[in-house]
């Protein structure tokens, strides 16, 4: 009889200790806020706007290649421990193969220690910047994400482990690693984490995005993670351990013999679950997307009605936020000084070394890392009338034949050369220099010579103004993409009405559907008489927000081409009177 006593509460230690990982399941959220599998095919990897694409070095990409990632936020449904007081911490690791050196070609970052957390809360932070803004330097983009949990009670290894990060937090950069010697600390960090505490481990995932390419064969078969501008919703379902699951052994039923174990386990798994924090119910079950969408609060359940039920709670999630497009000078900055804090930081290390060429070499190194910087910061801007979302458009019917195309530089660029590349064979379009002062030139778009129009036909066409210049001995060019076009006008688009609540529609959102290629061209829209946010997927645009206003509803539209128009839809009826 001890020596069954004994056995049981060794079944019952080994399951207080253990915490299987479970299975995770990944979803992209469209432009509805519904769940949908990530994977696509790989033919949207060559033309989907929203794709971020691999840095060419012809400035093809410029403006498509700058990403951000933000870990937006995370609901944490159950944390492994022993009172349901928790520390947590967030390790990211973020991989582009680019110069074939791990080191260099790896970011990690930490968020926390997060102290005195329960279970069933939402982790304390909101929008924390995980990766970028960047250039998206290699063709795959690598990330790990691991988050940890310990109890300060548990072990004095994690006390001293969470005293350790704390203090380095406050001398480091942890969450926002810029020195090189900050990003050694913070990867340091992330592999003791990794070696001494996987029992602790809450989550665990590893993925592959693929970048955007042209040279990608178009193709309806094969699936893929796009890296393209979105949110990503993580979702962890709990999994059985030994005296957290009642049918443990017998899986369910589809294994008998396992009925005998699972019967004499069955008072100790009752006194687990009773006293001990394991998974409920609810975490346990196959992680099923109906019904879930993500609203500004995060992961929210609603019935099937339609009606919210508030917050998803079955589940520990993360939400993630890939964002296109930003300010890629910031990240370019920190890489250009990476060598002097190398450095300095071997010069600390050894004070026998304060000779006068060492610190010579390192005033040097200083003032070339800044002469970087400003390489780096310096660009070519468009500010032509007509140019919106970094395209110049040209509008194909416009009388005088002619397009002033604008560009401003810092001080330190020189204009070598541009020239227009046609990405159709009806295009005839030709530039001359218009007006030069320092730091801006003008150039004027006509039809080649001969030719009385800029396309041969009516349909639209697209071009590439190509600027090559110089910066301090450095050669670049900048990609200003053209579009030639006509106004948008009514019949480019029509609108649909989404109702969340087909039965007894209370509340709805409205969908934009552009049929000529057309949308990049709005400026503005309003929405009886109110401007309204609105967003953009390929050819669709969905206005921001639910609405709840009855009767017709008037649409105004403008565009960058002096284009406007109105539409109406009515999509509740009038209450009748």
């Amino acid at each position: 009889m001890k020596q069954i006593t004994l056995l049981l509460v060794t079944f019952l230690l080994v399951a207080c200790s253990s915490n299987p990982m479970g299975t995770i399941s990944v979803r992209s959220v469209n432009q509805t806020g519904s769940l949908e599998s990530p994977l696509v095919n790989s033919s949207h990897l060559i033309n989907d706007e929203n794709i971020i694409f691999k840095t060419e070095d012809d400035g093809s990409t410029d403006g498509d290649d700058v990403y951000a990632i933000y870990l937006t936020d995370s609901y944490l449904k159950y944390l492994s421990d022993w009172w349901g007081i928790n520390e947590v911490i967030f390790v990211v690791e973020f991989t582009e193969a680019v110069t074939g050196n791990r080191e260099a070609d790896t970011t990690t970052k930490i968020l926390g220690p997060y102290d005195s957390l329960a279970d069933g809360i939402k982790a304390p932070f909101l929008n924390k910047a995980l990766y970028g803004p960047k250039k998206m330097e290699s063709d795959l983009l690598t990330m790990k994400i691991k988050v940890y949990e310990y109890d300060l009670d548990e072990s004095d290894q994690s006390s001293a482990m969470l005293e350790f990060i704390t203090s380095a937090a406050e001398s480091f950069s942890l969450s926002n690693p810029i020195t090189l010697g900050e990003i050694k600390v913070a990867k340091e960090i992330a592999n003791t984490l990794l070696l001494a505490n996987e029992n602790d481990l809450v989550m665990n995932l590893d993925v592959d995005f693929v970048a955007g390419n042209a040279n990608y064969a178009s193709s309806n078969h094969s699936n893929v993670l796009p890296l393209k501008s979105g949110q990503v919703v993580i979702v962890k379902q709990e999994g059985c351990s030994v005296a957290t699951c009642y049918d443990y052994f017998s899986k369910g039923g589809s294994n008998l013999p396992g009925l005998i174990p699972d019967f004499f386990m069955l008072i100790p798994t009752t006194l687990n679950r009773a006293f001990i924090d394991t998974p409920d119910g609810s975490s346990l079950e196959e992680f099923k997307d109906k019904n879930l969408k993500v609203t500004k609060a995060g992961l929210t359940e609603f019935d099937d009605n339609g009606a919210s039920k508030g917050l998803y709670k079955d589940k520990t999630w993360l939400r993630l936020n890939i964002v296109k497009g930003g300010d890629a000078s910031q990240w370019l900055a920190r890489k250009a000084l990476y060598p002097s804090a190398e450095e300095i930081e071997k010069l600390l290390k050894n004070p026998n070394s304060f000779k006068r060429e060492n610190l010579e070499n390192i005033i040097q190194g200083l003032s070339d890392a800044q002469k970087s910087i400003i390489d780096a910061t310096a660009s070519v801007k468009m500010t032509s009338l007509k140019s919106h979302n970094g395209i110049h458009f040209i509008d194909q019917k416009q009388p005088d034949t002619s397009s002033s195309l604008c560009i401003k530089y810092p001080d330190n660029v020189d204009i070598t050369n541009v020239s227009l590349i046609a990405k159709n064979s009806n295009l005839t379009t030709q530039a001359s220099l218009l007006s030069q002062a320092k730091g801006a030139s003008c150039y004027q778009l006509t039809p080649a010579e001969g030719k009385s129009a800029f396309t041969s036909d009516s349909k639209p066409s697209s071009a590439s103004f190509l600027v090559n210049y110089n910066i301090n001995g450095s050669d670049k060019v900048k990609s200003i993409p053209i579009s030639i076009s006509t106004q948008i006008s009514e019949s480019d688009f029509s609108l649909q009405c989404i109702l969340n609540d087909t039965t007894t529609p209370s509340n709805y959102q409205i969908k934009i559907t552009d049929g000529n290629n057309k949308s990049k061209q709005i400026t503005s829209l309003s929405m009886s008489g109110h401007d309204t946010l609105f967003s953009m997927d390929n050819n669709e645009i969905s206005l921001v927000g639910v609405f709840t206003a009855t009767g017709p509803q008037t649409i105004s539209i403008n565009g960058v081409l002096d284009g406007q128009f109105k539409k109406t839809i009515s999509c509740i009826d009038e209450p009748e009177t």
